[in-house]
């Protein structure tokens, strides 16, 4: 896009590794979003795939660097150049409204902003997530701001790279130590790669629970609260369990498979770390 006075620059950054499923759509959407003053920053982990030529195709800015998401994000923000950086995922598509609303929101005093993520519904375990995950919105308790003035991002320490499971809810955790005002957006990114069964799910959380440790040392004060099996958004939001009792079953059963997968896996490190 060209650049218009006025609007601050607002530096997207994509972290890609072997991306190439959704990535065109990803950037699609970046490039159709209203705000006229963007750059995109795609950041690889060295694929294999067609990501890169993908990314390059598309127009955007494409940069080399691992080894997982965290880092990515920490490189692509040290060689971006706006006021305001946003993250987004290589398979999230974005309502064309959401830089602009979150751009004016940073304009109104808000040093960070939470823009929801909603599954896209495509079998019985998505539509259970997307019934997990709207009961999210505009809440901080399982909710992670991602469009960030530069300053914030720099004074929160940006990413922490030893965390690899929770690297949102960490970065969210300081912000809030650091006092960054957050509001909410109100238009949406769609979650485009939701598994369409529990297997990887399971080995996902297995993988994550094998990385606990890091995060829960780094955020001792509030992990109760993002990682609690009874949640507080559950109880706000417990009308939706009464008008949809089967959905509210399946989430138990599916939030109780998780947590075993993830118990797991944290298991598995304690006995590694004995041995």
């Amino acid at each position: 896009m060209t650049a218009v006075s006025g609007f601050p620059l607002v530096s997207i950054i994509v972290p890609t590794r072997n991306s190439e499923r959704f990535l065109a759509l990803c950037l699609e959407s970046i490039y159709a979003q209203t705000y006229p003053r963007i750059e995109v920053i795609v950041v690889d982990n060295y694929s294999t795939d067609n990501t890169v030529a993908i990314a390059r195709n598309a127009g955007a800015k494409v940069l080399t660097c691992g080894p997982e998401r965290s880092a990515q994000v920490n490189y692509g923000v040290r060689h971006s150049h706006g006021a305001v950086v946003y993250r987004v995922d290589s398979d999230f598509y974005l309502d064309p409204t959401i830089v602009a609303e979150c751009a004016a929101l940073t304009s109104n005093g808000f040093d960070a902003i939470v823009v929801h993520n909603s599954p896209l519904v495509r079998g019985r375990l998505s539509a259970i997530r997307k019934f997990e995950v709207d009961m999210y919105k505009f809440s901080l308790d399982h909710s992670a701001a991602r469009f960030i003035r530069r300053t914030t991002y720099h004074s929160a320490g940006g990413y922490n790279e030893s965390v690899t499971a929770g690297e949102d809810y960490d970065f969210q955790n300081r912000l809030m130590r650091i006092g960054a005002r957050i509001g909410f957006c109100q238009a949406e990114a769609v979650h485009l790669d939701e598994p369409a069964a529990i297997w990887p799910v399971l080995v996902k959380f297995f993988r994550y629970g094998q990385d606990f440790a890091n995060f829960r040392r780094a955020n001792r004060p509030r992990r109760s609260i993002q990682l609690a099996f009874l949640r507080r958004d559950f109880v706000r939001n417990r009308r939706q369990f009464i008008v949809h009792p089967v959905l509210g079953m399946e989430l138990a059963l599916y939030h109780l498979s998780k947590y075993a997968a993830g118990g797991l896996g944290y298991s598995s490190s304690w006995f590694r770390r004995l041995l």
